[in-house]
């Protein structure tokens, strides 16, 4: 009889749960029915005072925002007494917290779906029981005035505020204090303490510019103050076109910025015994831009950003069936008749339009470009 009780007892606890799960699954939709207790909290016996809360993202929550996804900008007004309602860059500021804890650092316990008003948690009154959880004012204002002063050295309240008077009656908006602009250098010298390739030599305005590199894809876990400080004199921001810093630190953390595109390649591709000249695509990877390629864009031959990959010689990799429709003349010399019917690869050996062509496969005693085989365009255009 004892065990019968037993399993009676059980039973009657299962169908309880699975119906106190059912409601919550109408109260919230988004709950998911094979969720458990376990996908929130760490402890068997969750109270209020200590609910044993997992760190988010929670289990039983998918699909995260992106950053396109939330709005240009809001307006906080619900709590604006001395001071007027304040228009928050919300989208700027989602870009920047990419390079910290992501919408972790405002949407904490909410970053996933769906994104609940800080007001559901903080409360508008200053007057409240539990000293733990801020008001909604103080919530806000922990939020931004850390991050502020690190740049800023101030804290000002219309920075972000204009005030409710007379005197400022007219003021549309805040005198709002802005990130100092940066003036991006154009390479920077790391000296390392490899024994040799003491020097690594990173084409700053190259990765931020011509391969299309977003600041997040390198700076993560970063201050602001880090790159925007309003101390930073002029003659500093007009000297940064080349920076020279001493790095230290584990091989993991001084890699890892880098390894995102270059894990495979070799250690002399970066560390030199000596600073290095401008990027030159000719010396680098043996293959000259004509003044057609020169003004394409980086991806458009190697791929995708991050992971550039090496084309095809060939051209082929770019141009589909070029050789049929391919018309000399671009190149600046309109081929005679004679050279007009050949294949392309009799004078380019190997279909290698790197290299300079060869007339050795028809004339032992022709070379180019002392012997050319046609008119150059420029020259038939004098005459």
């Amino acid at each position: 009889m004892k065990s019968v009780g037993s399993l009676l007892i059980v039973c009657c606890l299962s169908v309880a749960l699975q119906a106190q799960t059912q409601r919550a699954q109408k109260t919230h939709p988004a709950v998911p029915a094979e969720s458990k207790c376990a996908n929130c909290h760490t402890t068997d016996t969750p109270t209020k005072d200590h609910p044993s809360l997992v760190k988010c993202p929670r289990t039983m929550i998918t699909g995260y925002h992106s950053v396109d996804e939330g709005p240009v900008s809001i307006v906080l007004d619900e709590i604006s007494n001395k001071y007027g309602p304040v228009e928050f860059s919300h989208r700027a500021h989602a870009e920047m917290a990419e390079m910290g804890d992501g919408c972790y650092g405002c949407h904490h316990y909410n970053q996933a779906r769906p994104i609940q008003p800080c007001g559901e948690c903080h409360s508008t009154s200053r007057v409240r029981t539990d000293l733990s959880k801020p008001d909604l004012k103080g919530a806000r204002h922990r939020q931004c005035v850390d991050c502020h002063l690190q740049w800023s050295h101030k804290s000002e309240c219309n920075s972000c505020h204009a005030k409710k008077n007379a005197e400022t009656s007219g003021v549309k908006s805040a005198e709002r204090t802005l990130f100092p602009k940066v003036t991006l250098p154009s390479k920077i010298v790391f000296e390392t303490n490899s024994v040799k390739g003491k020097f690594v030599t990173f084409f700053h305005g190259d990765h931020a510019q011509r391969f299309g590199l977003q600041c997040v894809d390198c700076h993560q876990q970063q201050p602001c103050a880090g790159c925007h400080d309003v101390k930073k004199t002029a003659v500093e921001a007009a000297s940064a076109s080349v920076k020279n810093e001493k790095r230290t630190g584990s091989m993991e953390d001084l890699h890892k910025p880098c390894f995102t595109c270059h894990a495979t390649d070799k250690c002399n591709s970066c560390h030199m015994d000596k600073p290095l000249d401008a990027f030159d695509h000719a010396k680098s990877t043996g293959w000259a831009l004509n003044r057609f390629h020169t003004r394409l864009e980086c991806q458009q031959c190697h791929g995708k950003t991050g992971k550039f990959t090496k084309p095809n010689p060939s051209c082929e990799s770019c141009h589909k069936n070029w050789q049929k429709k391919f018309d000399h003349k671009k190149t600046g010399l309109a081929l005679n008749e004679t050279h007009e019917a050949l294949d392309c690869d009799n004078c380019h050996t190997d279909k290698n339009f790197v290299t300079r062509p060869s007339c050795a496969a028809c004339h032992q005693d022709k070379t180019y470009p002392k012997d050319k085989p046609g008119t150059s365009v420029a020259a038939a255009v004098k005459k």
